[in-house]
């Protein structure tokens, strides 16, 4: 126990002083880089909304605003676009669900209040009990 107490007290000390020290200043080359116009986002616009923090993991309800499965990727198509979502229906707590490809266009994505909702209108308990789980490149299940 002593051992690993020194070890502890002797990492924290060598790793101060690279806490310590002064932060690199830019090169001045580094103004003279030719930056291509229209490739970078500078950062989020008002109209943007981050998948990772609002559409990944979001609930999805039904026409009643009852949840009904969580999304739980993107599937991107030809031309890197959007085509639909993977999500995760059924079971409880994780366990005997299953996940499923849903089409963009049987979605209904709304903002309100910097909140993005996603809806599946057309969403019964008996057809997601009935569609096949998504199946990825070579025949496997999407992972949960």
């Amino acid at each position: 126990m002593h051992r690993f107490a020194l070890a502890l007290l002797l990492s924290a000390a060598l790793a101060f002083p690279a806490l310590a020290q002064k932060k690199e200043e830019p090169k001045k080359d580094a103004a003279k880089v030719a930056i291509p116009t229209n490739t970078f986002f500078k950062g989020q616009t008002a109209s943007q909304y981050l998948a990772r923090e609002q559409l990944i993991g979001a609930k999805v309800l039904n026409k009643d605003g009852q949840a009904i499965g969580t999304i739980d990727d993107l599937i991107i198509g030809s031309g890197d676009k959007i085509e639909g979502v993977v999500m995760a229906v059924g079971g409880v707590l994780g366990v005997g669900g299953k996940t499923i490809g849903v089409r963009l266009g049987a979605l209904k994505v709304s903002t309100a209040d910097g909140k993005v909702t996603v809806t599946f209108p057309g969403a019964t308990k008996e057809m997601l009990g009935a569609v096949e789980a998504y199946q990825r490149r070579g025949g496997a299940p999407a992972k949960k």
